[in-house]
Formats: C-alpha cells, sequence, structure tokens
C-alpha cells in the first residue's frame, strides 16, 4: 500500500498538470485575485474539471482564527456548489479570502472578496454657486513696485518667493485675506518682515524688505495674490442620514497656479443658469449663473479633494425628479451602455438627458473611470455636449447613482470623463464638521 500512495500522487499530479492547458484551467488560474461585491449580491463560477479531479477540487471560505473569547459570526460570503458551478453570495459587509484547493489543503488560486453594504443617497443635479476661501493667501504673480525714478523693483521675488506659494503668516501674524497682507507690511514702514510660506508641502520663512511705492503711497512687497475662488458647479449627492454632500467630482484649483486649494471657510448656495456658452472643439463651453441666497440649498465647505468638495447642508436637500434616494452602484456594477445624467441647463430647474457609457476602466481611482458621451439631440443643441459647470452632475445607470461628471475632452466637447461613486464615498466617509 505504501508503494502505490506515491504512485497515485504522482498520477494526480501529472494529471492536473495536463488540465492546466485545458481552456477550463486557465480560467481558474486566471480568476481575480481581487473581488467587490454588495451585500446580497451573487456571482456564479463555473470550473469544468474532468471527474478525475473535479472531486478533488474545492471552492473554499478561509475563516480566520477565532478567539476563545470572541463571538462566532459568519462569514461576510458563502460560497455554495452545485456540480461545476460555485455560487458566491455577499451576506453582510466585510472582507474574507475565498481559495480554490485541491485535495481540501493545496492552494491552487485564492481571491480576496470585499463585500459592500448597500447604501441609499438623494441624487444631485442642482446647480450650485461655489465660495471658497483660502487657507492661507496664494502668490499668482509679481507686480512691479516703482520707486521714486520710476524704476520697476520685485522685493519679494528677489528674496525667492515663487508663484504658487502659499502665505500663513507675516512677522508671527496670521494673514487670511489680501487686505490683511497689504495692511501688515504697510504697518512695517520699510522694516524687514518674516513670510511665513508653504511651498511644496513644506513650511519655511523668507525676510522681504518691503518697499515704498510711487504710485500707491504704500510699502509693498510686489506680489499679486489671491485668497479666495468663487464659481458654478453641480451639486452630485446628497447623504439624508447625515446631510453632508459632495460635489463636482474634482478639486478646485487655482486659475493661475493649477494648484489645489486648502479651504479656511467656504460655502454653497444655489444659482441659476442664465445661459449656456456652446462647446466647440479646442473652446470648452460654460454654464453662465447667477447666485441665490435666498435658494433652497445652503451649507458649508468642508474639504477640497481630488475627488470633490465636501460638507454640509443646513436643510434637506431633495431631486424632483427622483422622489425617492436612489441605490448606489459601485465601480464593477458599471457598464457599458445608455445611462443619464441630472443637471440645470436653464434657471434652477433639474433635468435629465442621455449620455453613453462608452469605456469603464473599474480599477481606476484617478476620478476618470469613465468615459462618457452625450447622446441627448437637446443637450447637444444647447451645449454641444459637456460645459464648465456641468462638473459633478450625477450619472445615473440602471436606477443606480455609478459616479458623476467630471472633465470634458478639449477637441470633442461631447465626451469626456466621469468619476465612479466608490471614489466619491471614499472621501465623504471621512467628512467631519469643523
Amino acid at each position: 500500500m505504501r508503494k502505490i500512495r506515491p504512485v497515485i500522487g504522482i498520477i494526480l499530479a501529472l494529471a492536473f498538470l495536463t488540465v492546466c492547458f485545458t481552456p477550463q484551467a486557465r480560467t481558474m488560474l486566471s480568476l481575480p485575485s481581487y473581488q467587490r461585491m454588495v451585500v446580497g449580491e451573487s456571482n456564479e463560477i463555473a470550473i469544468e474539471l474532468p471527474a478525475l479531479l473535479a472531486s478533488k477540487v474545492d471552492l473554499q471560505v478561509i475563516r480566520p482564527t477565532e478567539s476563545v473569547f470572541a463571538s462566532s459570526q459568519d462569514p461576510p460570503v458563502v460560497v455554495n456548489r452545485d456540480g461545476d458551478n460555485y455560487e458566491i453570495t455577499a451576506l453582510r459587509p466585510g472582507k474574507v479570502d475565498v481559495q480554490l484547493k485541491l485535495l481540501g489543503y493545496i492552494p491552487i488560486k485564492s481571491m480576496a472578496i470585499e463585500s459592500l453594504p448597500t447604501r441609499r443617497l438623494v441624487a444631485g443635479g442642482h446647480s450650485i454657486g461655489v465660495l471658497l476661501q483660502s487657507r492661507g493667501i496664494m502668490v499668482v504673480g509679481f507686480a512691479p513696485v516703482l520707486d521714486k525714478k520710476g524704476e520697476k523693483q520685485y522685493p519679494a521675488r528677489d528674496e525667492g518667493i515663487e508663484i504658487g506659494d502659499l502665505i500663513y503668516r507675516v512677522d508671527g501674524k496670521t494673514v487670511n485675506s489680501e487686505n490683511d497682507l497689504a495692511r501688515v507690511i504697510d504697518d512695517k514702514k520699510g522694516e524687514s518682515v518674516s513670510l511665513s510660506i508653504k511651498r511644496r508641502g513644506k513650511f519655511i520663512s523668507v525676510p522681504v524688505i518691503p518697499a515704498p511705492c510711487s504710485e500707491t503711497g504704500r510699502y509693498r512687497v510686489g506680489l499679486y495674490v489671491r485668497d479666495g475662488i468663487v464659481g458654478v458647479g453641480t451639486l452630485s449627492f446628497w447623504d439624508p442620514g447625515t446631510n453632508q454632500y459632495a460635489a463636482l467630482g474634482h478639486i478646485i484649483v487655482d486659475a493661475d497656479t493649477r494648484q489645489g486649494i486648502d479651504v479656511l471657510q467656504g460655502k454653497i448656495v444655489s444659482a441659476s443658469i442664465q445661459a449656456i456658452k456652446r462647446g466647440k472643439p479646442g473652446q470648452p463651453g460654460e454654464k453662465i449663473g447667477i447666485f441665490n441666497g435666498k435658494g433652497e440649498i445652503e451649507g458649508s465647505i468642508n474639504k477640497n479633494t481630488f475627488y470633490g468638495i465636501y460638507g454640509k447642508t443646513e436643510a434637506q436637500v431633495e431631486n424632483p425628479l427622483s422622489a425617492y434616494s436612489l441605490e448606489v452602484g459601485y465601480a464593477h456594477q458599471v457598464k457599458e451602455g445608455e445611462a443619464e445624467i441630472f443637471t440645470v441647463v436653464n434657471g434652477e430647474d433639474i433635468e435629465r438627458f442621455s449620455i453613453m457609457i462608452e469605456k469603464v476602466y473599474p480599477e481606476r481611482s484617478n476620478g476618470k473611470g469613465m468615459i462618457i458621451r452625450v447622446t441627448d439631440p437637446r443637450l447637444l443643441s444647447l451645449s454641444g455636449g459637456i460645459v464648465q459647470g456641468m462638473s459633478g452632475s450625477p450619472i445615473i445607470q440602471d436606477s443606480r447613482l455609478v459616479g458623476a461628471v467630471t472633465h470634458v475632452f478639449l477637441n470633442d466637447p461631447e465626451r469626456g470623463y466621469g468619476i465612479f461613486i466608490d471614489n466619491m464615498l471614499s472621501e465623504m466617509n471621512e467628512v467631519k464638521e469643523r
């Protein structure tokens, strides 16, 4: 008997190696290493093997080692087998490893599965005005200081100040606006001042001697600065459980330096779209709107992130196009095909417009997970496609909220990018009221 066992083992090993070259085995070995599912969702995997090996291979949930002091809990997913088919069902939120094993203990393939909770949100589409004050004052250019002889001087530039620097303090005094900076510098009457700045993530101090300006009669350091930004965008979604919102789908950057704005304070208000400048190849269009401080939407801005702006509203947000909140559709559930967006093209009325999701890249988390194309004849007639101010417009597919519009293709305004709702939610979960 002892002599037969090695022979049986060799036969099984050879059989397994032979099977590895079959289409079924290649399918088995090419199973994803990581997979996401939503609670209640099921996936089927068909693994057809010769009878010799079929009974020796099984797909199993690997349970973590449990403490005797901890209560036993069902795994996030279960695996049910029916012949050659394996059905994986997500039961509760959590992460677990699933392994395909030979003879019950030899691992062939491992998969990490994350089971996500179901979630419902109120779809956006509302036009919003964005008023953002930066933390620190951003240097956006150099202004010449004319002396009594009419010669140009650049005190700050000559001491090494760069475009994109954020000025936080002058001689230890916090400055939050252009007026703060001008007043503190002029009060020094030409004495050296220390500018505390943030540059590429590092804080440094730069001494500068202000120069008298013959034009203004004040002391200046020769800088163009900006302490905030205003604009029009679109609300993406609102969480009825927390009053938190997300909008835009991308970071707000300074127009001159192209650097993200570090939020000191800010707010969103309702906006009314008065006109739309049509987009055409090489020239993106834009929504032209006015702020309505007495509108239905008003809230704080707490974060300006790569995936959009976040904060809380003071009142409930409703969408007339969807009487109820929508189920979230995660990246792995998005597919190529028809969809729609909610946005405003006139006044404050939210409308729905048809689009086509042309490409889906579930693995991307850079805000460009989908390529979308506007197909709605009316929207194409009004705007030519995607325009500035449309960023944040929610994307709906199969009655699920799956993402938001982010960017337009410069040379093809009918097409652009969309961000997955997963990415936006990852930042929203970290928002805390300041």
